[in-house]
């Protein structure tokens, strides 16, 4: 009996594409999950015009699968990919989130995002920031000091993240503040990790402020890790 040949990455792949369009909704969501688990370049187009699916699920794993094509995102795919972080599904912002941070995005496309964050709703905002959290551009830093002022302590707590990462030096008094005056423990705590990971000596008396007045627990923590970092590296 003559075995059959296993099908190319090609050939699954040219299978898999119409099912995105098919009328029940679990096949698109399977298309899309196993077009991300074979990452060929040729569905990118298709798994693009599913991020408009009225299907979350679809949605999520479509965004997904981009996010497992590597290099191979042109620059027309990446710019809609950022559109999408307007999803009004959070798990759909999520995935868009991470797909961005598997990619190589320049300068000028993740731009974008900065320049819709005063236009955006609160929770678009979020993710924005949350976005740009994963890069290291420069021009993130004013974005990053202007999330500070939001009323929401997500997008308050991914901005010093979003400093952390970008490890300007400017951010750590701004950590220091936010370690001492924010009202929100995920900020405070966020602040005081930060400043073990980016900080030095002159960050030390507001870590100890911390350790010894703050109320809470997970705050106490985290200022006394960071202490111990910045004390072993003395």
């Amino acid at each position: 009996m003559l075995e059959t040949a296993p099908e190319t990455s090609d050939q699954v792949t040219k299978r898999l594409i119409p099912l995105l369009s098919d009328p029940n909704a679990d096949t698109r969501r399977t298309a899309a999950l196993s077009l991300g688990k074979i990452s060929n370049p040729s569905s990118i187009s298709a798994l693009i015009s599913a991020l408009s699916d009225p299907d979350e699920d679809v949605r999520q794993w479509s965004a997904w699968a981009l996010g497992n094509m590597d290099d191979s995102l042109t620059n027309e795919a990446l710019v809609t990919l950022v559109q999408h972080v307007s999803d009004p599904s959070d798990r759909v912002r999520e995935a868009v989130v991470l797909a961005l941070s598997h990619t190589t995005i320049s300068e000028k496309v993740m731009q974008v995002l900065a320049e819709a964050y005063n236009i955006s709703s609160q929770a678009t905002q979020h993710t924005i920031i949350q976005t740009l959290s994963q890069f290291e551009f420069a021009f993130a830093y004013d974005l990053f000091i202007l999330a500070l002022k939001s009323h929401e302590p997500r997008i308050r707590q991914s901005a010093i993240a979003g400093l952390g990462e970008l490890g300007d030096p400017r951010g750590l008094l701004v950590m220091r503040t936010h370690l001492l005056q924010d009202s929100n423990v995920g900020v405070r705590s966020e602040a005081a990790f930060r400043l073990g990971k980016l900080g030095g000596p002159a960050d030390r008396p507001a870590l100890r402020q911390a350790r010894e007045t703050d109320p809470t627990p997970n705050v106490h923590f985290w200022a006394t890790w960071s202490l111990a970092q910045i004390e072993d590296e003395a």
